[in-house]
């Protein structure tokens, strides 16, 4: 369930990103930025909507696998966002580099 969670943010992170990139509102690596500002916000709301479903369903658990999900989307979405941010610098370059060749 996690995993499904954290790909599914990932595709739709992914696709505005892709989408902003290709309609010219947007770099990559400017995505890359807000996506790694988004990342703890996401991940940790997640960990807190997982504590207190895990709180609901059994209230005498150290509630651990909570904090780790939350954790593990964090991780997951700042890693995606790290990718980005770099994938953008490389275009910025590669298209200076070409602009300068001309």
């Amino acid at each position: 369930m996690i995993l499904f969670i954290l790909v599914a943010l990932i595709l739709i992170f992914d696709g505005i990103a892709i989408h902003f990139h290709k309609t010219g509102k947007m770099a990559f690596w400017l995505s890359g930025i807000l996506m790694g500002f988004l990342a703890p916000i996401v991940g940790f709301s997640l960990g807190y909507l997982f504590l207190q479903l895990s709180r609901t369903f059994d209230s005498t658990s150290t509630h651990e696998g909570a904090g780790y999900a939350g954790a593990f989307i964090f991780l997951g979405l700042l890693a995606n966002a790290i990718v980005f941010f770099f994938i953008g610098i490389i275009i910025k370059i590669f298209n200076k580099h070409k602009s300068e060749q001309t």
